[in-house]
């Protein structure tokens, strides 16, 4: 395997906190790297030294970024860069600069040869010097790839201006951007963010297609199980690396947070029985030797920091109003249009006491306006919208408007004072309150905007979660929150007895935390009561209607006398027993799976790997006899309208 880069002896620090210290990291052509670490504690920075824009600190020994020749690097960021004036095409040369420089040259030229004074000839064959060596950079196969994956997502109209763009559309242009890179290495920080769940797909099937080396941040679970080869955790201002998936990984971190725990408990009580010792009076001090005492220091420096690495929760406490009200907001023949776009209409919608509920839909369908009628921010075209009396409601917006930048987080939770009542009634100072949110002491009175995008989500947590609500409403909750925040996140909602509306595309996050599912899709709302996997079900049967209705040939008039297909006796006699007949195989397939579910993976004997090949080419042999089955199924249903 081919090695690109080399870091070594890497150290960055800031004013107020060390992101690294003596870290070495190796990356190889063709790995694909899923970068984890709480928020603020180095990834983007990572990111930035490798791609040069900002420099590692001057140490001893000294920092060394060892490259391959072959070495090139492209950071999609997490935020595009808003320049005003700039239209789609020409925002593909701001990440190019010497295409952006001949381009410059071009556009001059030609409007010197508006002018009749001119020398026409020197100016045409510098243009064509201008073209060749563009050509020869291979500019335009990057620029058509670039514009060919933009109408692949949605955005045909290139002269749209980014800064016009959405959220959602600007990451499609990142999206976009990064794809195209001839590169060796793409670097891709946050890069779903405030898409919906059909791009988020696309561009999962991309990556899982590409052969480039990249390193992907993403607080998306399926995306991370499903791209990436290895995990690179940072923590504590160090490196870790693991081979494997991310899946691998957590049950690596589950087998590691045992052992450290044993560990830990062992080494607290010898540490009881030397603090014994150490106690027994000044008698016994005097006779004691110098390398027991110096022993019994490092036994406390160990498991001090075995405390310090050990895995640290974010403490969320919701809490629900306690109000007795089953219909919390009902919405009848809801309208909204704005001018002539209509975003919805006839739509009905019930919000109850402790519905969880995930509202989903493409990009710009009307997901946030929806939320604003049924919480009175905005008013309906036409409808009614009926709310309990005094109902009150959380909203945690993606967008941070709550945090004043000039404010630390103490005076933001503190309010001025140095307690706080949190939601469950609990009386805690503003330092322990917010070390439930991973805030140390001494960053709690730094101004926020020293803070990271992720850093800025647990703020707003931290003070969304002090009061209790009817209905909490998160919108893209998990967008820069780091991994092990979500997961605790997750697991306080799933806990929640409350009512609860979640906008997100992290698909793993919905469907472990809400039970029902609304979708919104041209203009009506779909409901789903078994929730997502149910809707997810729906949206692939549209997907897929969608590509039928681009494969259907044209129908023209001879269709009608074309001749129709019979059914003989032995088919007829086959379209009753094959439905029993895919029942009875997909209950097979479901005993298989339960055994394998069974099989202990962490045993390596002959017998055990045996008994898991068996099972494994079993449900192979199944899922074939059930593809043929609904194949046949398919054929005798077709004839079956004409019989």
């Amino acid at each position: 395997m081919t090695t690109l880069c080399t870091l070594q002896n890497l150290t960055l620090t800031y004013p107020h906190k060390t992101i690294f210290q003596d870290v070495s990291f190796t990356l190889n052509e063709g790995e694909k790297i899923g970068v984890l670490g709480l928020n603020g504690h180095g990834k983007s920075s990572l990111f930035k030294i490798l791609a040069g824009l900002i420099p590692a600190d001057t140490s001893i020994p000294a920092f060394l970024f060892d490259k391959n020749k072959q070495f090139s690097i492209f950071l999609v960021p997490q935020e595009l860069p808003i320049i005003k004036g700039v239209n789609l095409n020409d925002y593909f040369f701001e990440f190019y600069p010497e295409f952006k420089k001949r381009k410059i040259r071009l556009d001059s030229i030609e409007q010197r040869l508006t002018d009749q004074d001119s020398n026409f000839d020197a100016l045409i064959h510098e243009q064509t010097q201008i073209y060749d060596e563009l050509a020869e950079m291979g500019e335009d196969k990057i620029y058509n790839q670039y514009l060919s994956y933009l109408k692949y997502f949605g955005l045909s109209n290139f002269d749209r201006n980014i800064f016009e763009l959405s959220g959602g559309e600007q990451r499609k242009v990142a999206l976009s951007l990064g794809l195209s890179a001839p590169h060796q290495i793409v670097l891709w920080d946050e890069p779903t963010n405030h898409l919906d769940l059909e791009t988020i797909q696309i561009f999962e099937e991309e990556l899982q297609n590409s052969n480039k080396t990249y390193m992907i941040i993403s607080h998306d679970r399926s995306l991370l199980n499903n791209v990436v080869d290895r995990i690179v955790h940072i923590q504590h201002g160090k490196i870790k690396s693991f081979k494997g998936t991310y899946a691998e990984y957590l049950l690596f971190l589950q087998e590691e947070q045992k052992n450290r725990v044993k560990e830990l408990d062992k080494l607290s009580n010898f540490q009881r029985r030397e603090t014994a010792w150490i106690r027994r009076g000044v008698r016994a001090r005097r006779t004691k030797s110098k390398k027991r005492i110096a022993d019994y220091q490092t036994l406390n420096n160990t498991i001090q920091d075995l405390k310090a690495r050990a895995h640290k929760q974010v403490s969320l406490s919701l809490k629900a109003s306690g109000r007795k009200t089953k219909i919390l907001i009902e919405g009848q023949d809801l309208e909204l249009t704005f001018g002539k776009n209509t975003l919805f209409k006839h739509m009905d919608i019930k919000i109850c006491k402790g519905d969880k509920i995930s509202l989903i839909g493409r990009n710009g369908v009307g997901k946030s306006s929806l939320l604003k009628l049924l919480t009175g921010e905005m008013q309906v075209t036409s409808g009614l919208v009926k709310r309990a009396e005094n109902l009150s409601v959380g909203f945690f917006s993606q967008k941070r408007e709550s945090l004043d930048d000039n404010i630390s987080p103490w005076q933001l939770i503190g309010e001025g004072i140095d307690f706080v009542i949190s939601n469950t009634g609990e009386k805690r100072h503003v330092a322990s309150y917010l070390e439930n949110f991973l805030f140390s002491s001494d960053e709690i009175k730094r101004p926020i905007h020293t803070f990271s995008g992720g850093e800025k989500n647990r703020l707003q947590l931290a003070k969304f979660m002090r009061h209790a609500q009817d209905i909490w409403i998160f919108d893209e909750p998990t967008n820069d929150l780091d991994l092990e925040t979500i997961g605790i996140l997750e697991e306080e909602l799933k806990n929640y007895q409350g009512a609860l509306i979640i906008v997100g595309h992290d698909r793993t996050f919905i469907e472990n935390v809400t039970d029902k599912c609304f979708l919104i899709d041209k203009g009506k709302l779909e409901i789903f009561e078994a929730g997502f996997v149910q809707a997810e079900m729906y949206m692939d049967a549209l997907a897929l209607e969608e590509k039928l209705k681009e494969m259907s040939p044209v129908t023209n008039s001879n269709s009608n006398n074309s001749a129709k297909p019979k059914m003989s006796n032995k088919e007829r006699q086959r379209y009753q027993v094959v439905p029993s007949e895919i029942e009875q195989q997909e209950q097979e397939i479901e005993q298989i799976k339960d055994q394998l579910s069974k099989v202990d993976y962490t045993q390596s004997d002959a017998n055990n790997f045996a008994q898991l090949e068996k099972l494994q080419a079993q449900l192979k042999l199944a899922e074939s006899k059930l593809e043929v089955l609904f194949n046949e199924w398919c054929v005798l249903e077709e004839k079956a309208k004409y019989n």
